[in-house]
C-alpha cells in the first residue's frame, strides 16, 4: 500500500476527532513519516505503511489523541530512529510513556537468548501497563498488523510469531473484550502454527456444520415470531481455533454441537432494557426445550471486561442443541465496538487490579509466566458473600483467596469457609457463582490454623505475598517443624522414605549445596515458611537418587535399600493409600467427598478400629496421573483430625 492511501484510509478514520486533536495527530504523521523515511519492511514496502495501519485499527475503536499518536510512534526509539527525548520534546510524556512500554528490550544486551529477552520485554509492558493499560491495546493492535503481513516471512518466524499470536495476543485479546481482533489472531495463526492440525479440525467442522444448517437458519428466521420484543437474531461460528483450544484438541468431542456455533439475539432500539432480555429467554424458554443447568446470568454479574448477556442451551426440531446469547444493542455495542476511551481511565477496572498485583512481585521465570496467565489470561470466577456483594477472583481460587479480597487480616485467623451452606478447608477450590463465608478463629492470639499448604493452592498474587509475610513471622521452631511435616508428606505421595534423607548426612549435604541453602535446618524451615517449595526440594532429591553423590549411598542402591520414587503412569493406576485419624461421626462422608469432588473412583474401601479411639481407613483407588493423587493426598490431610496418610502401593 502506498503512503498516501494509507494516509487517507486513517485520515477518514479519525472523523470523530476535534479539529484540534485532528490536527495534532497529523503533526504526528508527518513526524513519522519523516523519522521512519528510507525504512522498508521484510514486504519491500515502505516501514511507515506499519504504523499507519496499527494507528488505523485503534480509530476503529475510537482512540483518543495520545493513543494515535503513540501508535503512529511506537517503533521510533526501539528501531532508533529518535530518540526518547526527541518524542517527548515533540509530543510530551503521556506519549512518551506508552511508545517506551510498547518497545522491546533491546538486543543488543540478550544476544542468543531469545527467550530471556521475549520474557524481559512481556514483563516491561505489563509494568508499563500497570500505569496505562492503553500500551497492551496497542500493542494488541501492532501484531493485528504484523501477522496480515506474514506471508514475507521466512517459514521459521512465521511459524513462531504464529504460536507466540495464539499463546498470548489470543488471550489478552479475550480479556480486553476484543472479539474481532482476537478472531482474525485465530484464523490467521491457526493454519500456520499448526496445519496438520487446522486441516482436520476445519474438515471434521465443516462437516458438522453443514449437518446442523438447516436446523439452525430455520430458528434464526422463525425466534422473531416467538418473542413480542423485536430482536435482532445472528448466527455466530467460532474459529477453529475457538473450538479447537475448548474441547483441549480432542478431535473425538467435536461432535458437541454446542461448541460450533451460536446465536446471539440483539433486543433491537437503545432504550431496550436488562428486563426485557429476561422476557425474551422466558418466551424462547417457553417454546423450546432447555439444556439442564445451562443457564447463565451475565446481566447481574457482569464478566470482569465488563461483558453482560443471558447464556442459554436450548434444543432445536431435530433434538440439535444451540446455545444463545441475549443482549440489548447496548450490551453489544460494549462488547463488538466499544470506545477505548471510556474504560481505559478507570483505575477499578478488574484489569488494572491485575496488573498493579503483578508488578509488585519479582518472580523466576517460571512463577512470573504461571502468575501471568493466572491473575491475566485465564478467565476470572464470580462469586458471592453472603450479603450478595460479587467478589471476582482467578480461575481455580480458594477460600484463602476469597478471605483476603473481602479483608486482607482474616487470612491470619481463617478457619475455614461455608460454601453453599457446606464447611469446608480454607485450600478448597471455588467454583463461579458459589456463596462463600470464612469461619474465623473466635481467639486470634491462636493462629494454629495458618497453613503452609495453603501456598500451593491460592492464585492470586496478593493473598499468596501476604500469606507468606505472615509464615515468615513464625518462630523458628514453629517453621521447622511444619516444614518437616510437609516434607513427610510429599515423600509419602512418591513412596520416599524421609527417614533415609534424616539419617544420611552426605545426603543432606548434597541437597542444601544444590538448593544453594547452607544448612539442613534452615532448609526445613524455609520449606515450612514457604520461602522454597516443596516441589523443587523433591525434584533435586530424586535427582540425588538417581545419580547418587557417595560410595556409601552407591551401596545402600545396590542392595536395595535405597527408595525409589515411585510416579503415577498409564500402566500403573492403582494406589494404596492408608488414613490414621481420631475416629469420629461424619469422617467416612469427609473422606468420600474429597474423592467425590475430584472425580476419583474408589477401587476399596476398609475401615478399622485402633483402640481406644482411633481408627485406620485402607483405601485403594484410582488415579489418573500424579497432580490428581498429589491434590487428593492434600485434601485427606485437611480433614479435621485426621493424623497421617500414608500411601503404600
Amino acid at each position: 500500500m502506498r503512503i498516501a492511501d494509507a494516509s487517507k484510509d486513517f485520515f477518514n478514520k479519525i472523523s470523530y476527532l476535534s479539529k484540534e486533536e485532528k490536527n495534532h495527530v497529523e503533526k504526528a504523521l508527518k513526524k513519522a513519516i519523516e523519522w521512519h523515511y528510507g525504512q522498508n519492511r521484510d514486504s519491500g514496502e515502505p516501514y511507515i505503511v506499519h504504523p499507519i495501519g496499527v494507528a488505523s485499527i485503534l480509530a476503529g475503536f475510537e482512540a483518543g489523541e495520545d493513543t494515535l499518536i503513540a501508535a503512529l510512534l511506537h517503533d521510533i526509539i526501539e528501531d532508533e530512529r529518535a530518540t526518547k527525548s526527541e518524542v517527548e520534546k515533540e509530543f510530551g510524556k503521556t506519549v512518551t510513556h506508552l511508545v517506551e512500554g510498547v518497545t522491546k528490550l533491546s538486543k543488543m544486551n540478550y544476544a542468543d537468548k531469545r527467550h530471556e529477552r521475549q520474557l524481559g520485554s512481556l514483563r516491561k509492558l505489563l509494568l508499563t501497563a500497570s500505569d496505562d493499560i492503553r500500551v497492551i491495546i496497542i500493542k494488541l493492535a501492532d501484531r493485528l498488523n504484523n501477522i496480515r503481513t506474514l506471508d514475507a516471512l521466512n517459514e521459521e518466524k512465521r511459524i513462531r510469531i504464529a504460536k507466540e499470536t495464539l499463546d498470548v495476543y489470543v488471550p489478552f485479546a479475550r480479556l480486553f473484550g476484543f472479539w474481532n481482533i482476537k478472531s482474525e489472531y485465530e484464523n490467521i495463526c491457526f493454519p500456520i502454527a499448526y496445519p496438520e492440525e487446522y486441516k482436520l479440525w476445519d474438515n471434521e467442522i465443516k462437516k458438522i456444520r453443514k449437518a446442523l444448517e438447516s436446523d439452525r437458519e430455520d430458528f434464526v428466521e422463525t425466534v422473531n415470531t416467538e418473542t413480542t420484543d423485536d430482536v435482532n437474531p445472528i448466527l455466530e461460528t467460532m474459529t477453529d481455533y475457538q473450538i479447537f483450544s475448548k474441547l483441549k484438541g480432542s478431535i473425538s468431542l467435536i461432535n458437541d454441537e454446542t461448541k460450533i456455533d451460536s446465536v446471539q439475539i440483539i433486543l433491537q432500539g437503545k432504550k431496550a432494557t436488562p428486563t426485557e432480555c429476561y422476557r425474551v429467554l422466558g418466551q424462547i424458554h417457553e417454546k423450546h426445550s432447555v439444556e439442564s443447568g445451562s443457564f447463565r446470568d451475565y446481566i447481574s454479574t457482569p464478566q470482569p471486561n465488563g461483558y453482560m448477556a443471558l447464556h442459554t442451551t436450548i434444543f432445536l426440531k431435530n433434538k440439535s442443541r444451540i446455545r444463545l446469547r441475549i443482549q440489548t444493542e447496548e450490551m453489544n455495542q460494549h462488547v463488538s465496538n466499544r470506545k477505548i476511551s471510556s474504560w481505559t481511565t478507570d483505575r477499578s477496572n478488574d484489569i488494572y487490579k491485575a496488573l498493579e498485583s503483578l508488578s509488585k512481585t519479582p518472580h523466576k521465570d517460571e512463577r512470573y509466566m504461571k502468575d501471568v496467565e493466572q491473575t491475566l489470561l485465564n478467565k476470572r470466577i464470580n462469586v458471592f458473600t453472603t450479603s450478595g456483594e460479587i467478589i471476582t477472583l482467578p480461575r481455580k481460587a480458594t477460600g484463602v483467596d476469597f478471605a483476603f479480597a473481602v479483608d486482607p487480616n482474616a487470612i491470619s485467623f481463617l478457619v475455614g469457609i461455608v460454601v453453599n451452606g457446606e464447611m469446608l478447608d480454607a485450600g478448597t477450590e471455588l467454583r463461579d457463582g458459589d456463596i462463600v463465608e470464612i469461619e474465623l478463629l473466635k481467639n486470634k492470639n491462636d493462629v494454629r490454623y495458618l497453613k503452609t499448604s495453603w501456598l500451593d493452592k491460592v492464585k492470586s498474587i496478593e493473598a499468596r505475598e501476604a500469606l507468606k509475610g505472615k509464615l515468615k513471622k513464625f518462630s523458628r521452631n514453629e517453621k521447622y517443624t511444619i516444614g518437616i511435616n510437609i516434607l513427610e508428606n510429599e515423600m509419602q505421595k512418591h513412596k520416599l522414605s524421609f527417614e533415609w534423607l534424616l539419617r544420611l548426612p552426605s545426603m543432606q549435604k548434597e541437597l542444601i549445596n544444590s538448593l544453594q541453602v547452607r544448612s539442613f535446618d534452615l532448609l526445613i524451615q524455609k520449606i515450612g515458611s514457604g520461602e522454597i517449595g516443596k516441589d523443587s526440594v523433591l525434584q533435586e532429591y530424586m535427582k540425588l537418587l538417581d545419580s547418587p553423590p557417595s560410595k556409601f549411598v552407591r551401596i545402600l542402591q545396590f542392595f536395595h535399600l535405597l527408595p525409589q520414587s515411585r510416579i503415577l503412569n498409564r500402566e500403573s493406576k492403582i494406589i494404596d493409600i492408608q488414613i490414621e485419624a481420631l475416629d469420629r461421626p461424619g469422617m467416612i462422608f469427609d473422606i468420600s467427598r474429597c474423592f467425590l469432588e475430584r472425580e476419583i473412583n474408589i477401587a476399596q474401601f476398609g475401615v478399622f478400629a485402633v483402640p481406644p479411639r482411633d481408627a485406620l481407613y485402607k483405601i485403594s483407588l484410582e488415579a489418573d496421573d500424579f497432580g490428581q493423587f498429589s491434590d487428593l493426598f492434600d485434601s485427606l490431610l485437611q480433614i479435621p483430625t485426621v493424623k497421617k496418610v500414608i500411601r503404600k502401593k
